[in-house]
């Protein structure tokens, strides 16, 4: 079972994660998180994380753009009772 948070750091502007909303506000595997001020990204991903109840948890900034089976071969990885984190390839362009 997959759970996506979305996770709005207090940002000035809510119009920015506006169309995001539409597109996912119907799929129960979404939920967004609305913080009132910015507390910064550590902070933001423990919002996101508290909100969880998965085995796993993956990060992902708003500029990353995931290949098709990143999380497929993560959680591969992590199935491996000897691997206590997994990280993918990052290509910087």
């Amino acid at each position: 079972k997959m759970q996506v948070y979305v996770v709005d750091d207090g940002s000035a502007n809510r119009d920015v994660v506006a169309p995001v909303h539409r597109i996912y506000a119907s799929d129960p595997r979404f939920s967004f998180i609305l913080l009132a001020n910015n507390v910064g990204k550590r902070k933001a991903q423990i919002a996101a994380i508290r909100s969880s109840s998965g085995d796993l948890v993956l990060n992902v900034d708003s500029d990353t753009i995931l290949a098709a089976d990143v999380v497929t071969k993560l959680v591969l990885k992590m199935h491996d009772p000897g691997i206590g984190a997994a990280m993918g390839q990052l290509i910087a362009s």
